[in-house]
């Protein structure tokens, strides 16, 4: 009898198990994975590509449980932060305000950058006006006619310029001096005799010495109203105008400046505006005064004075820059006639000359 011989067939293995045919779907590989692995094959399962669910339905990253860091520094970095503009604001304060203390304190011309080129100005203590005798009126109200002490509308000496100490002459008097006395030296100067008795009657009076104290000081000094005070170079006839047209006072101031400029001012009162204004014509004629040897008209030049009449001269020597070696000025400021007069070797600058017609002008008026 016959019988069939089957041949056996191989088991599969694990991995044959596991293997998949290209053509086969990617649903019928999970099934047959899945079913394989529940008929106990050896196979290692495929772990979940997700993790698992938490029962609220919501994947939470691990990191979800780190406790918040930031929370408790950022009000502390906020604080230093406000602590920072602070200060800094009150430096800027600080800084601001010492700058401002370092610039107004001293002056302009002492501040490095801000000081002011010298073109030959003086620099001048505050101008103030002389207190008037009771009763009397302003020189604009009162015809021209000046009342106030002559030495007080002077100019003063201005700042490091040495001047002529007036301080002598603080408490006298025209009558009281007898080489300031207008009425002995209008002509002639005063006789030794009574320049004997007016001091030994002002030694003598004690009311008359302590009223002399009590007198405020002036920048001027009394000169006798001769050629001499007035500057003249020919001082007869200067003094015989003077003796003419009746002056009744002269005051003085002088100083010399660092660059050696010689400033010399005099006031002469007359008893009238007419005669002060006869004098002033005659007086401007001359060519020559003390320091100038030869002068001629300045007719090219504006000078500033506030009010009156004005006539100006300069000299013929030229310095080397060019400026004149002195200038001169007369002017009239209703019974007082003001002489002006700046001289050196080196050039009297023109803004110089201007300054002190202009502020002395202004005394006067």
């Amino acid at each position: 009898m016959s019988t069939d011989i089957t041949p056996s067939q191989p088991e599969e293995t694990p991995e044959q198990a596991g293997a998949t045919t290209p053509d086969q779907p990617a649903d019928t590989l999970d099934h047959t994975d899945h079913t394989e692995g529940t008929e106990g094959t050896t196979g290692t399962p495929e772990q979940p590509d997700t993790a698992p669910e938490q029962p609220d339905g919501s994947a939470e990253q691990p990191e979800a449980d780190a406790p918040e860091l930031a929370e408790p520094t950022a009000p502390r970095r906020d604080r230093k932060k406000l602590l920072r503009v602070v200060a800094l604001a009150a430096l800027l304060v600080v800084t601001g305000t010492a700058t401002a203390v370092a610039v107004t304190l001293p002056d302009r011309t002492d501040v490095p950058g801000l000081a002011t080129p010298n073109d030959g100005r003086y620099a001048f203590p505050a101008l103030t006006l002389p207190p008037l005798p009771s009763g009397a009126a302003a020189p604009k109200d009162a015809k021209g006619r000046h009342a106030a002490d002559l030495r007080a509308l002077v100019l003063p000496v201005p700042k490091g310029a040495k001047g002529i100490n007036s301080a002598e002459n603080a408490g006298a008097t025209p009558a009281a001096s007898a080489t300031a006395s207008p009425s002995g030296s209008a002509g002639s100067t005063a006789s030794p005799s009574a320049s004997a008795s007016a001091s030994a009657s002002a030694s003598a009076s004690p009311s008359g010495s302590a009223s002399a104290a009590t007198l405020p000081s002036v920048p001027g000094r009394w000169v006798p109203c001769d050629g001499e005070g007035a500057l003249a170079k020919d001082t007869a006839a200067v003094g015989a105008m003077l003796t003419t047209n009746a002056c009744r006072a002269a005051a003085a101031q002088t100083w010399t400046a660092k660059d050696g400029t010689l400033t010399e001012i005099r006031l002469l009162r007359f008893g009238s505006s007419a005669e002060a204004i006869e004098f002033r014509r005659s007086i401007a004629l001359q060519n020559s005064s003390r320091h100038l040897e030869s002068s001629k008209y300045d007719s090219m030049t504006n000078y500033p004075i506030g009010s009156g009449t004005l006539d100006v001269r300069v000299a013929d020597a030229k310095a080397g820059g060019g400026d004149p070696t002195g200038r001169i000025a007369y002017f009239q400021v209703g019974d007082v006639v003001a002489i002006v007069e700046l001289s050196n070797a080196k050039g009297v600058p023109l803004n110089a000359f201007r300054q002190v017609l202009a502020l002395q002008s202004s005394l006067l008026q």
